[in-house]
């Protein structure tokens, strides 16, 4: 009942119209991610995703931005910076759902919820990345498998594996 309530009003908040002034480079650039990893997967996928963000920030102690940023985790940031992500998904309309979601993220990442059921890493179903071997997601998403592996301790490097998405 919680959970569908939760719902309820995630989905209300996305529908209201807001203005983009206020977001930080951070809140952008993770959007960004977001449209990249998740944007035909809609606003659920989207926030997929965003959880899988703040699991690993949770675990490694990092910002969002510094999750995102970390080198060879989001597959939509091979050969394109941040930057250049950005520029090519700000302009679309379901861009401004992603700010969103990247928002709850950094003010309020309890509201995300528990979609993925604390996953911390995600590939596309139809790929089988080596970290992945031998494991089960724990849920999948529209076109996204979702696991749970064993968090690092902070600051390690351990963690730089590639991600698809």
């Amino acid at each position: 009942r919680e959970t569908c309530m939760r719902w309820i009003l995630l989905t209300l908040f996305l529908a209201i119209p807001f203005s983009s002034s206020g977001q930080t480079y951070g809140q952008r650039m993770v959007a960004a991610v977001l449209m990249g990893e998740a944007w035909g997967e809609g606003a659920t996928g989207m926030i997929a995703v965003a959880e899988v963000v703040r699991n690993r920030a949770a675990e490694s102690g990092l910002s969002p931005m510094a999750v995102v940023s970390s080198p060879r985790q989001f597959s939509c940031l091979n050969g394109v910076t941040l930057d250049q992500l950005y520029w090519k998904h700000s302009k679309h309309p379901d861009y401004q759902k992603a700010l969103k979601i990247a928002r709850m993220l950094y003010n309020q990442p309890r509201s995300l919820g528990r979609l993925t059921r604390g996953a911390n890493h995600f590939t596309r179903v139809d790929e089988r990345p080596e970290w992945s071997q031998g494991r089960r997601p724990v849920v999948i998403i529209g076109g996204h498998a979702f696991y749970r592996l064993e968090a690092p301790s902070r600051g390690s490097n351990a963690r730089n594996r590639e991600v698809k998405g």
